[in-house]
């Protein structure tokens, strides 16, 4: 009887532990942070448009959210103020490619598009630009969220762990504008999150949300952030930055 309760205990130690973990997708990357907490990870990316970038931060702020920021190094040395004050506000700021290069072919995810040296230095480069402005991320978002193992391991190699948003909505197409064949409107974005967390719920959640978008896009999902965060915090929900 001892041994068989020692033995639940032991079960019961392991599928908890097991529940903390993030889920870590086919090619190696941290998709989703903790399951067993009621958080979600708000993910911003910037490469080639900056005009959400002040609505964001005045919704976060007023909202009291912490997020996470990945910023190429043609966006950090355009913006380098801008890229200082998210930073100094707390939120989390890291290494999303110097050049925004597609290092995958888009059909034939194992092949790469460019040579191993060739990406690891675009992703040392971005490092750098970050690092001449006092930030030192250990978090990196590849450029277009497409990778594979190689990359992983390259980035690995410079001390990066690679991060993508977590599969299940479609918040990521949210630069997608009408004059594309894979278009997605805002209010079906935001039906995809909510329907999403009803059917499967968004512990450890990465939400990913672009802050500047083409100027053919009229419904910015960035736009409607708070009405976003209210509507997930009414279902529980606290918000993290990656540490």
């Amino acid at each position: 009887m001892k041994n068989r309760i020692s033995l639940l205990i032991l079960l019961s130690i392991f599928f908890s532990n097991l529940r903390a973990q993030g889920l870590i997708d086919h090619q190696g990357a941290l998709v989703r942070s903790d399951t067993s907490e009621k958080v979600i990870y708000l993910v911003f990316s910037g490469h080639d448009f900056d005009e959400g970038f002040d609505h964001v931060l005045s919704v976060l702020e007023k909202k009291g959210v912490l997020a996470s920021f990945f910023f190429t190094g043609d966006f950090v040395r355009n913006h380098t103020a801008l890229t200082k004050r998210i930073s100094e506000l707390g939120h989390f700021v890291g290494a999303h490619s110097d050049r925004h290069l597609l290092y995958c072919d888009w059909e034939n995810r194992d092949s790469l598009l460019f040579s191993p040296g060739q990406i690891k230095k675009d992703i040392a480069d971005n490092l750098v630009e970050l690092d001449k402005i006092g930030i030192n991320p250990h978090y990196f978002l590849p450029p277009y969220e497409w990778y594979n193992s190689q990359v992983v391991l390259l980035a690995n190699d410079l001390g990066q762990r690679t991060v993508n948003f977590s599969p299940g909505t479609r918040s990521n197409a949210d630069y997608t504008s009408p004059d594309m064949s894979n278009y997605v409107g805002t209010e079906e974005i935001l039906d995809s999150i909510f329907s999403y967390e009803k059917e499967a719920g968004m512990n450890g959640f990465h939400l990913l949300i672009h802050p500047g978008t083409s100027e053919l896009r009229k419904d910015k999902l960035y736009l409607r952030l708070a009405e976003l965060i209210s509507g997930l915090e009414e279902l529980g929900y606290a918000f993290q930055r990656f540490n």
